[in-house]
């Protein structure tokens, strides 16, 4: 498409944001460079932004309510009224990028693969609510019939459950759901190795309703509106390149310049000004999700929960949250953010100097000098830079431990996090759905999410026991008690709820706002002026 080709300005006063405009072309802050395209392997932000575009699942996040879907490739469903069993029926419209029938037997297919247990997929225990899910993703059955997924027909597909599961939908509208295409994943390689090319520009097959045309590391990802899409004549973009930009102040920058229509963040300290100069630009999505400091507690000395503990009671969340954040975010002393339909959220401690010094005490570390220096691992971003100096800061000043701070960039900090190469870490949670499951479930023992290597069997068990309770009162008081358990022995520090704060141009139409960081690009448009 010539359009998606370089935006330079043809005029003096023209940007690259109106000629983009003009030609239905969306400029999108995207942070960093994806690491990978592959929705089976991707597990932040920058991916997910750019896969929902490229990929389309049974439903899709209704633009307009984050807790509602919309018809995807399925174009109905029923259930059998215990949420047990679900029929989804497929439109006959939907292809693949290639021409090719979508089919239940592609959903099939990815699910099998999803649930591989040599490819390893963080996020796979979101297909554990399915039956045979987690026995399969953990080799205790080899056969994926004996899973509950079943095709009668190239247009039905049926999902059995291992328990009731209402909120089965929304979580259909996330990319872990996602069909891919057999061809194209055969063609790459291996279909269950991590070394898998398919993903790659020039031989991306998806159903979304963009393809994937160039892929310039360093530089942008551009997505052109895909003809064989199902909806196509209703898609109005027509291309989105999405462009890495990783320090808000230079993405804030580019977008004042006219070279980027929308954000990915801002610098808390413009968003006062921003107020005042750019109210009709300024968004801020309350997102339901967890900004949290993890421990690798196969690493001395954080193997032990008071450490940990007294690491936790020695930050001052309020002094955080005023002096870097900006006041925006909430403290949060739970996993699971204030939000959540029917569920209580913990309080924030307050912050405990005295209880602190006892616990390191009892631990072994009554003289602070005698604790090792800790490695704290972030991704490279100024506020997560300040995060870090400040709580380093804390633990120095009231602790008289030494803090060294590790900052890699997007690819190398994940690669850090899976291979277990860190001492304490930055990490965050966003829900894709409207249930503490959504959050909780990383934290079970045999979880490829569980990052912290934390492992108790009580913990795992209340999870269980969680997925297979029908009454929702109780399920959600047996996940409360979970909650409470995980954080008796604090493998990680929740810090505070996450906010989105970011600038979108006014011409962009049908964004709306987001409580999971998600948005749907097939509803969405721009005005020339």
């Amino acid at each position: 498409m010539a359009c998606a080709l370089a935006l330079t300005g043809c005029g003096a006063t023209e940007t690259d944001t109106d000629r983009a405009a003009r030609d239905g072309i969306l400029l999108v802050g995207n942070g960093t460079d994806p690491k990978t395209l592959d929705p089976h392997l991707l597990v932040g932000l920058p991916e997910d932004n750019i896969v929902r575009a490229l990929s389309e699942g049974l439903v899709v996040q209704d633009p307009d309510d984050s807790f509602k879907v919309r018809p995807g490739v399925a174009e109905k469903w029923s259930h059998d009224g215990e949420f047990k069993r679900w029929t989804f029926k497929l439109r006959k419209g939907a292809k693949w990028s290639n021409g090719t029938p979508v089919t239940a037997q592609d959903f099939i297919f990815s699910w099998k693969r999803a649930l591989s247990p040599e490819l390893e997929v963080e996020g796979a225990e979101l297909l554990h609510v399915i039956r045979g899910g987690r026995a399969y993703n953990h080799g205790e059955i080899e056969d994926f019939a004996d899973v509950g997924v079943s095709a009668p027909d190239p247009h039905t597909l049926i999902v059995e459950m291992e328990g009731p599961t209402p909120y089965f939908l929304p979580m259909l509208a996330s990319t872990n759901f996602v069909p891919v295409n057999r061809s194209a994943v055969e063609a790459g390689g291996a279909v269950d190795s991590r070394t898998n090319r398919w993903a790659d520009a020039g031989s991306y097959v998806g159903n979304g309703p963009f393809l994937l045309s160039e892929w310039k590391l360093h530089d942008y990802v551009l997505v052109e509106r895909n003809p064989q899409y199902w909806d196509a004549q209703n898609v109005r973009l027509n291309a989105i390149r999405f462009i890495p930009i990783e320090e808000p102040e230079a993405e804030m920058a580019a977008f004042m310049k006219g070279k980027l229509h929308v954000t990915s963040t801002v610098p808390v300290d413009a968003i006062p000004e921003l107020r005042k100069t750019r109210p009709d630009s300024l968004y801020t999505d309350e997102l339901l999700g967890t900004y949290a400091y993890v421990f690798n507690v196969e690493k001395k000395p954080f193997d032990d929960p008071r450490v940990r503990r007294a690491l936790a009671l020695a930050i001052d969340r309020d002094v955080l949250i005023e002096e870097v954040m900006g006041g925006a975010e909430r403290p949060l002393g739970g996993m699971i953010p204030p939000g959540m339909a029917d569920y209580e959220a913990m309080d924030a401690p307050q912050s405990d100097l005295a209880e602190a010094k006892r616990l390191l005490a009892e631990a072994g570390f009554e003289d602070p000098t005698d604790f090792p220096q800790i490695d704290l691992l972030i991704n490279r971003m100024t506020r997560h830079r300040r995060i870090a100096e400040m709580i380093g800061a804390m633990w120095k000043q009231k602790l008289g431990i030494e803090v060294v701070i590790r900052e890699q960039n997007w690819k190398d900090y994940l690669d850090s996090i899976a291979e277990g190469d860190f001492e304490v870490a930055r990490s965050g949670w966003v829900a894709n759905y409207n249930d503490p499951m959504a959050l909780l479930d990383s934290f079970e023992s045999d979880s490829l999410s569980n990052d912290m290597n934390w492992r108790n069997a009580d913990f795992d068990a209340l999870i269980r026991q969680a997925r297979n309770t029908a009454d929702r009162e109780k399920r959600l008081g047996i996940l409360q008690d979970a909650e409470r358990l995980m954080l008796k022995q604090q493998p990680l520090i929740p810090l505070f709820t996450y906010s989105q704060t970011y600038l979108v141009d006014p011409r962009v139409k049908g964004w709306g706002h987001s409580v999971s960081g998600n948005h749907v690009y097939k509803f969405m448009s721009l005005a020339s002026n």
